[in-house]
């Protein structure tokens, strides 16, 4: 006589599985493994530009390892991003594009001499025509970071829960710097050549929206900083972060005029190569800042049980 079917045992062991994934793998969310992919990219990209560099001074090793961050960084903040909100896309749509404007920043930066070197042959640089799609490229990396800057300071302005602290409204000093940094450019440009006319202009206008924007980034996190934003670190350093590259670009017109006054011989050179490389040092350093803040899970999400916004979190 049969045994009924409920009756048989139940074996011991696991069902086999098919060929899977490995479980670490699977709990990264699929959001951050573009970006990963692009790190990598740009990774061994610069790699294999720093087998063939031949720096001089340590000044010129260290320049070249900073021009090595921000590629690198910049796709990783979309992957911190989707790693600490996996649904970004959905919750914080403004700043998951700005952290894929950042990221194709890498991509349009590193194609930007190839593309040139097609164009322009041999012959770049030699006329005004020639310099048509240098000034034209110009704008396409400057428009890039300027859209990504302006939608990662919309996105933290959707994010905020809590109303403004008093005090906390200070734009006008950090747009005020902004406007500086041009006039700084604008007194050094006379020492370029007339024909690079047309160049200095677009030069001069992309600084001047790319400063106002990281401004606005500044701005808003400062406030939400204020306002006892979560993460706040997270949101210090993105205020850090927007004022400066402002404060970056004050520095750079700044040594701009300096070289225009005192016009260095040949033998001053170097040095003056040397203080650009320091500069570079310093953009590097708030690229690794803003990686940091998004890897803190700046902004925060919250809960549909927390706090109703306007809500203060506590007394300062």
């Amino acid at each position: 006589m049969s045994e009924p079917a409920d009756a048989r045992e139940t074996p011991d062991w696991p069902e086999e599985r098919g060929p899977h994934l490995p479980d670490a793998m699977t709990r990264i969310p699929l959001g951050v493994w573009p970006f990963l992919a692009l790190a990598v990219l740009a990774a061994y990209g610069r790699w294999e530009l720093l087998r063939t560099a031949q720096p001089g001074t340590p000044v010129d090793v260290l320049s070249l390892f900073a021009g090595t961050v921000t590629p690198i960084a910049a796709p990783l903040m979309g992957a911190a991003l989707f790693a600490r909100h996996p649904d970004a896309h959905r919750t914080l749509p403004a700043v998951a594009f700005a952290c894929v404007l950042f990221a194709a920043s890498t991509v349009v930066d590193r194609l930007q001499q190839p593309i040139l070197e097609g164009i322009l042959g041999g012959d770049a640089f030699v006329d005004a025509h020639s310099a048509l799609p240098v000034i034209g490229y110009a704008i396409v990396q400057a428009l890039v970071v300027v859209f990504a800057a302006t939608y990662l300071a919309i996105g933290l302005a959707d994010a905020r829960r809590f109303e403004d602290r008093r005090g906390s409204r200070v734009p006008l000093a950090i747009l005020v710097l902004a406007v500086i940094a041009v006039f700084f450019g604008t007194a050094a440009a006379s020492s370029l050549p007339t024909g690079s006319t047309p160049l200095l202009i677009v030069s001069l206008v992309a600084q001047l929206v790319t400063n106002l924007a990281w401004a606005y980034v500044g701005w808003t996190a400062l406030r939400g900083w204020t306002a006892r934003e979560e993460p706040n670190l997270g949101w210090a350093l993105a205020a850090a972060v927007g004022i400066g590259h402002v404060l970056w670009a004050v520095l750079v017109m700044l040594l701009n005029v300096v070289l225009w006054t005192v016009r260095p011989d040949e033998s001053q050179l170097p040095f003056v190569f040397e203080a650009y490389n320091v500069l570079s040092l310093f953009a590097a350093a708030l690229s690794l800042t803003l990686l940091l803040a998004f890897w803190l899970g700046l902004p925060d999400v919250p809960d549909a049980d927390e706090a109703e916004p306007g809500d203060a979190p506590g007394p300062v």
